[in-house]
């Protein structure tokens, strides 16, 4: 059924396009005509088609199609047959028709609700067959109940007449009729005399006198007590009372015989007759809802619900002991019996709200009905089965019913209203078990409608409410009356007081009105301060808890007055520690202090949102931290961290919306101070020093000075022996602090400042050495021992505490968020923590060991910063993002820190950048940091005019430094990537029109150039010394080259002249589209997006704004769109039938489109996502397709423009790319064109070499492909530099690639000019191998391994065939070859293998969970079978290593035949053991590879004679 109910929302999405699903859906259906045969039984498959159908008709009621709704209709019409269990199939229970015909008349409801038409043809026949169903007599298998039970809860329409019809039926089973009984006519017209005689006649029970839930008699014994409204006493008995007479629970016994009555007229009611009275009702519910019917049977349905209603009063009051019927059964009749009351209840606020008059009468009713219905409402509340939820649902039904009753007279009701409902309230909150940290549901339907009442009389009349809400709160001041009573009768006052409290509160936080506020505040803090509550109790900490809440509400006087008593109360508590009253207080004093008042800061200052209030509370509150810590450090044997500890979750609150960067008062930057001060001497900051120092035993007690030095080393080491929330509060604090340099510069005035912040002879003032002594060993352990104790004995012990606190706080900004301050949403560098961290060493004449301390903790809040970073380096998605978007922030602000004035900082930025780019390569690819580095010498330096000129020459001449070295290191790591961003930022130069900022760059890059052969920009091999990716690089710099010839490209002027055609393009579309826009459009004939990306660049979707778009700028781009979609793919046709692509045009049109593209990624409008991704797709696939030299140039170009001006299109481009990568893999193409016919001269010797008739040569040269997948390894080795240490996604696709392409090792093509782009393609991935060490890609060195292993198979491979030669002529290509296979020589003699010993890999296997280390006469699946893995790896390796070594020599001398070089003279001679075991591993791979070997070297006997022995013996098996 899951399966077909998902089909049919699928064709209701689309009916048109699954006209044939619909049609085999209805086909499925029961025959017409066959429900009508007697002896026919449906099947599941029927019954399955008919829901079906109906729900499609519930989503889709007006669909064209007739025959949905027909077969609806025609099942609906003989539903009667479906009464007799021969109907249903045979496995077929009750259960499941009861949720069948419930999921049927449900969806056949709610298709009649969208569909008048559908409506009306269901109700000409729906009444009769209600009416069929509830006359039926003999229902043994109780189908026609479950049938009624499912009409009641979804009833389809019925017409007038038949309702009509149904409700005399309904009343008739109902039995609604005169009364019977005299006492039952004594107790009717009693009630409604006193309903009628005084609206204030039925409910007046007084509180005080509710007994506990264990006493039953008492709930039923209230017979004469009386309830104060505004100080006077009425003395009405309510209807409860009365009937406690009746029953005879207060006459003596005169009631005995009408209890037993009542008690058996209900037991001889069965469960099953109970059922059917509540469908009843829940029927008439509904036809009174849909159908106007007359006055007669108005007046009769009111009359069956007001007598259920009034039954169940005398049903609530009966004791549980009383009842003769025990156990399940009498549970049973309970839950249906209230059943019954709740639908007779929603019945009758139905019919008084939807049939409201005016007139006398229609006012006598509602207030009948408001009597009754808050007896009903008392009696659930009194009764011994209240915490039953159907009771629980009723009294709430009940209320709800109150609440809409009293809105229908437009607030003429409410006086009345709400005299009856403050005691009902208030007997609410008598309730005991109402009390704690879950209210109950009675009191939360008591809260609910109180709030429902108040919000709609606010407006209409304003006395009744006022005195409602004051005669609420005035009861919490009442005494308790029965002093004499035991204490049990006593508890029952406090429960009261507390829960009125609650409520009120609630109905404050509710209402959310400053003057109903102002009406309960003034109480409660009188109270608090004169009251009963002024002493510690639990009335004292509710209304402390409520006050609170209401000051959270912003509203000025009563957060102003609500604030100010709280720090009054929470600083008189801290007077009263360690005295002698505080021995004998209450312990309500304890959990107020500890619990109640920081819990209603916390609350204050998370419901304040006025920018002024927030301030002012921040202010408040750090005052408050202030005075407790003064308070606190004076206090013998106490720890101040137990009175400072529970305010700062508050604190956290408060300030987490500060932004630290802005100018701060003085008076407040003090209070800042004052509060880490404390923090510190308290160690209430979690440990920041990771691993503990050894230390002798540290004591956890803070009460002698003999333990001081062991607790300031513990509070830096930990562990952290605080409530782990207040860690948490303080990191939090960390981030909206300011930098604690405050007052003056003269360390002395400071010095007194901080005295002041010790008590007059205090233990840890300046007076106690041993103090001092063990703030200095705290301090050097927290910076980690880069000062001495000894070097600060110059250093007093309050000004130890401080620089402490300054650790603290400026390491915990790094270790909490990796130290990213509050403020904007943008992670930019104003928001690094180091803009704090640096403010300290601005300081002039600073003393040196306090310069010292300064300087390690700008170290250690860098450490702790790079520690952050490499903890985070596996995270992936938006994760990923944050900590790469810190690690920028982080760079840009210590590159625009290198402008300032002092010799020492700018030292110091240059010093932590350097690092952060040795261990953090990535950000030398971080446009933001390349940003900072071209612009900040005119961004960040004043005007000369001004200031210092020979600073300024300094900064620039430094930033002229770093900017060399910075484009360097990523010139040769990643030309491509490092070209594309220098033109994206010489496009922002262009676009902002800026003289400076462009001749500063002149300057700086001029003498940068990169080309093939020695490049003197760098030291040793680099990535850019790769043929493969120096010719990619020429390729993205857009210089039209030939890239076979040698080239010295100046990256600047090609970088300008790029960026300006990128300028001229993106000006280009933006042109047309204003042109396009001004206009107003014009039609077209575009034709719509074929198939595209789709789903995956849905991603995109971050970039892109989620406004309206316009309907012309979406016309626009579909037009642009259409057009080069159909541009690039003539191209490809042309390609593939053997055409020539003209480049020029190739280029123009792949760059427009690329232009397009990034133009929309920053707009208003939202693109076409299938449109843009097709153009993507296309952009990324059409050099595959054509395969030439010239259009992988012309998408190299695209690519790194994609990746550099959109970093976020890099996994898009990439995923792209692979799938292109590995499509020319399965249509060998290129580098994997492996037939014969495309392997060059051995092609041309086939006829000679075998039989056969010889094949016709390719009709593309294959060295033109070879020579495009060369290009693009090169592009794809430059973007795995970029993002090897920051994007494990994009490296996980290039793994795939790899796997690919080493899945085989004989797919690669044998052609002799292929010998470079093979060895490059291994070289890529060894290096990715590589990365198994890097802590992002832990879990993948299995992986790793085997691909390792096929990259080692496969090299070897190449050597399966005698060496051929391949003459270009040209120079260039032979050398770029020869140099190919040398750096793949060079980087398997450099390779760091991860463990060479046995064990060491051993050890690898069982850290990463499984291993191939230790694998020993096992089956390896590239290798076979194996003795010693580890042994045959280096075997193999020595092998590779001479076969390349020898490989790169023959062609290096093919390329120069002049040139001879030492190094070829000077190898080493192999010994004929080592011939020998050459022979022997080259056989265990492959014995093509062994022959190939002995035929090159002829003349060495040892290794001839091992390979005809080896092949001897495999001819023997």
């Amino acid at each position: 059924m899951e399966a077909l109910t998902e089909l049919c929302d699928l064709i209701s999405q689309n009916p048109l396009q699954f006209a044939e699903k619909l049609e085999w859906i209805c086909s499925r259906c029961p025959p017409e005509g066959s429900l009508s045969v007697g002896s026919h039984r449906l099947t599941r498959l029927h019954l399955n088609a008919v829901l079906a159908v109906a729900r499609f008709i519930s989503k889709c009621p007006n669909h064209t199609d007739n025959d949905p709704r027909s077969q609806v209709i025609g099942f609906l019409q003989s539903i009667q047959a479906s009464f007799r269990q021969s109907f249903w199939p045979q496995s077929f229970g009750v259960d499941s028709i009861s949720a069948f015909y419930s999921n049927f008349l449900g969806y056949v409801s709610k298709a009649a609700e969208l569909s008048p038409d559908f409506a009306a043809e269901v109700a000409d026949f729906m009444g009769g067959i209600v009416i069929c169903a509830a006359t039926i007599v003999n229902d043994e298998a109780g189908i026609c109940r479950v049938f009624l039970n499912a009409v009641s809860q979804n009833c389809p329409p019925v017409s007038p007449k038949a309702a009509e019809n149904l409700i005399s039926c309904l009343l008739e089973q109902l039995s609604v009729a005169a009364p019977t009984s005299p006492r039952e006519a004594a107790f009717s017209i009693s009630e409604t005399s006193s309903s009628q005689s005084s609206p204030l006649g039925s409910h007046h029970l007084q509180p005080n006198g509710s007994a506990s839930p264990g006493n039953e008699a008492s709930n039923a014994s209230a017979s004469s007590r009386g309830t104060a409204v505004n100080g006077s006493t009425i003395g009405w008995r309510s209807s409860v009372d009365l009937l406690g007479g009746n029953l005879g629970y207060n006459d003596g016994g005169g009631g005995a015989a009408f209890l037993r009555q009542q008690i058996a007229s209900f037991e001889g009611e069965s469960v099953e007759s109970l059922e059917k009275q509540e469908i009843a009702f829940r029927l008439l519910w509904h036809i009174v809802d849909k159908v106007p019917f007359g006055a007669v049977h108005l007046e009769q349905v009111m009359m069956a619900s007001k007598k259920q209603l009034q039954s169940s009063v005398v049903f609530l009051k009966i004791r549980k002991r009383d009842w003769t019927e025990q156990g399940g059964q009498l549970k049973a009749k309970i839950n249906t019996k209230l059943s019954v009351s709740r639908a007779a209840a929603q019945l009758q606020v139905k019919i008084l709200v939807t049939h409201n008059s005016d007139g006398k009468s229609s006012k006598r009713l509602l207030l009948e009905a408001l009597a009754l219905l808050t007896d009903v409402a008392e009696a659930c509340l009194l009764s011994v089965w209240r915490k039953l939820r159907i009771c629980e649902e009723l009294f709430s039904c009940l209320l709800n019913g109150v609440a809409q009753i009293a809105v229908t007279r437009g607030g003429q009701l409410l006086r009345v209203l709400f005299i009856r409902l403050k005691p009902l309230v208030l007997t609410t909150c008598a309730q005991a078990d109402t009390w704690g940290n879950s209210q109950g549901t009675m009191l939360e339907s008591v809260t609910k409608t109180s709030c429902e009442i108040i919000e709609f009389g606010w407006s209409k009349d304003r006395a009744p409410v006022d005195t409602f809400i004051m005669g609420l709160a005035t009861s919490i001041r009442e005494r308790n009356e029965y002093e004499e009573q035991d204490g049990k009768e006593k508890q029952a006052v406090p429960v009261v007081q507390l829960n009125v409290i609650r409520l009120l509160a609630d109905l404050n936080v509710s209402v959310n009105k400053s003057e109903m506020i102002d009406l309960i505040l003034p109480l409660f803090i009188e109270t608090l301060e004169e009251g009963d509550a002024s002493t510690p109790s639990l009335l004292r900490l509710q209304l402390l808890d409520a006050v609170s809440r209401m000051a959270s509400l912003g509203f000025e006087k009563s957060y102003r007055e609500t604030v100010v008593l709280m720090t009054r109360s929470y600083l008189n508590k801290l007077s009263t520690i360690g005295s002698a009253e505080s021995k004998t207080m209450a312990p309500e004093a304890t959990t107020e202090r500890v619990e109640t008042l920081p819990s209603g800061f916390l609350l204050i200052a998370s419901g304040l949102t006025s920018p002024k209030l927030r301030s002012d509370y921040r202010h408040r509150l750090l005052s408050l931290c202030s005075d407790v810590g003064l308070a606190a450090e004076s206090k013998i044997g106490r720890s101040g961290a137990d009175c400072l500890g529970p305010l700062l979750p508050a604190v956290a609150e408060i300030c987490s919306d500060f932004d630290p960067t802005v100018d701060v008062e003085p008076s407040l930057l003090k209070l800042f101070r004052n509060l880490w001060f404390y923090v510190s001497l308290f160690g209430l900051a979690p440990p920041i020093q990771n691993s503990q120092l050894p230390t002798k035993s540290i004591s956890t007690t803070l009460n002698s000075v003999g333990s001081m030095s062991a607790s300031a080393l513990q509070a830096v080491v930990g562990p952290y022996m605080w409530n782990s929330q207040w860690s948490l509060a303080i990191q939090r604090i960390a981030q909206g602090t300011p930098p604690l340099v405050v007052s003056s510069v003269k360390w002395l005035e400071d010095e007194l400042e901080l005295n002041a912040l010790y008590n007059p002879g205090s233990r840890r003032g300046n007076g106690n050495e041993k103090a001092a002594l063990a703030q200095r060993a705290a301090l050097s352990a927290a910076l980690g021992g880069r000062v001495e104790v000894a070097g600060m004995n110059m250093i007093s012990g309050v000004k130890a505490t401080y620089l402490l606190a300054v650790a603290f706080l400026e390491i915990i900004r790094f270790s909490s968020n990796g130290g990213i301050l509050n403020g904007s949403t943008s992670l930019t560098a104003s928001r690094s923590a180091f803009s704090c961290v640096f403010e300290y060493l601005k300081t002039s004449n600073l003393m040196p060991a306090v310069f010292q301390c300064l300087t390690a903790i700008v170290h250690r809040a860098f450490e702790t910063a790079v520690s952050w970073l490499e903890d985070r380096i596996s995270e992936t998605g938006n994760e990923a993002e944050i900590r790469e978007s810190t690690l920028s922030a982080h760079a840009c602000f210590l590159i625009k820190n290198m402008s300032q004035r002092e010799e020492h900082i700018r030292d110091i930025s240059v010093n932590l950048l350097t690092q952060l780019k040795d261990r953090f390569p990535q950000i030398l690819w971080s446009s933001s940091c390349l940003d900072s580095l071209l612009f900040s010498v005119s961004n960040e330096l004043p005007s000369t005019v001004v200031n210092d000129p020979g600073w300024v020459a300094t900064v620039r001449s430094l930033y002229q430094k770093i900017l060399r070295e910075w484009i360097t290191n990523a010139l040769s790591d990643a030309p491509c990537t490092t070209q594309g961003l220098l033109q994206e930022e010489l496009c922002k130069a262009n676009t902002w029109q800026r003289t400076q900022p462009t001749t500063d760059v002149v300057s700086l890059l001029s003498e940068i150039r990169i080309g093939t052969g020695k490049n003197d920009c760098w030291m040793g091999i680099r990535t850019a010394n790769i043929p493969a990716v120096m010719a990619a690089a020429a390729a993205a710099s857009g210089a039209n080259l030939t890239l076979t010839e040698a080239f010295n490209l100046e990256v600047l002027s090609t970088g300008i002249v790029s960026a300006t055609v990128k300028c001229n393009h993106a000006g280009e579309i933006a042109g047309m589209r204003r042109l396009y826009c001004s206009i107003g459009g014009f039609q077209t004939g575009a034709s719509p997006m074929g198939f595209g990306l789709g789903m995956g660049l849905q991603r995109l979707k971050s970039v892109v704004s989620s406004q309206q778009a316009q309907p012309e700028s979406e016309s626009f781009n579909e037009i642009l769109i259409t057009k080069f979609v159909r541009l690039l793919q003539q191209f490809v046709n042309l390609a593939e039938k053997g055409g020539e692509v003209d480049k020029s045009q190739f280029r123009e049109i792949c760059s427009q489109a690329t232009a397009l593209l990034l133009s929309n990624l920053g707009s208003d409008s939202k693109p076409n996502l299938d449109g843009f991704s097709q153009l993507l797709r296309l952009l990324c696939w059409c050099p595959a397709y054509i395969s030439t030299p010239d259009s992988m140039e012309v998408g190299i170009f695209v690519w790194t423009w994609l990746v550099s001006a959109a970093p976020q299109l890099g996994s898009l481009v990439l995923a792209e790319l692979v799938d292109a990568w590995l499509w020319t893999i399965d249509t060998k193409r290129g580098l994997f064109a492996s037939d014969v016919r495309c392997s060059g001269p051995a092609a041309k010797l086939r006829p000679q070499l075998s039989p056969g008739e010889p094949e016709m040569l390719p009709d593309k040269d294959p060295v033109e492909g070879i020579i495009a997948h060369r290009l693009w390894l090169g592009f794809f080795i430059d973007r795995f530099e970029v993002i090897r240490h920051d994007s494990v996604a994009q490296l996980l696709l290039l793994g795939r690639m790899l796997q690919g392409t080493m899945k085989f090792p004989w797919h690669f093509s044998r052609h002799p000019a292929a010998a470079g782009t093979f060895f490059t393609i291994m070289l890529l991935g060894l290096k990715y191998c590589s990365c198994k060490s890097q802590g992002n890609l832990q879990n993948f060195k299995t992986g790793f391994q085997l691909l390792e292993d096929r990259i080692y198979r496969a090299s070897l491979g190449w050597f399966a065939y005698e060496p051929e030669w391949y003459d270009m002529n040209n120079k260039n290509f032979s050398q770029s070859e020869a140099q190919s296979v040398s750096i793949f020589v060079n980087y398997l003699v450099n390779e760091r293998v991860d463990g060479q010993s046995d064990s060491s890999l051993k050890r690898r296997g069982r850290e990463s969970g499984s291993s191939l280390g230790d694998v020993k006469d096992q089956y390896h699946p590239i290798w076979g079978h194996m003795e010693n893995y580890t042994v045959g790896r280096e075997k193999r390796k020595e092998l590779l290593l001479m076969l390349c070594q020898l490989e790169a020599d023959r062609l290096e001398v093919w390329a120069q035949p002049l040139n001879s070089k030492d190094n070829l003279s000077s190898r080493s001679k192999i010994s004929s053991d080592k011939w020998i075991e050459y022979a022997r591993t080259a056989f265990s791979v492959d014995p093509r590879i062994a022959l190939s070997l002995a035929s090159k070297f002829p003349t060495v006997s040892s290794l001839q004679a091992e390979v005809t022995q080896l092949v001897h013996v495999r001819s023997l098996i």
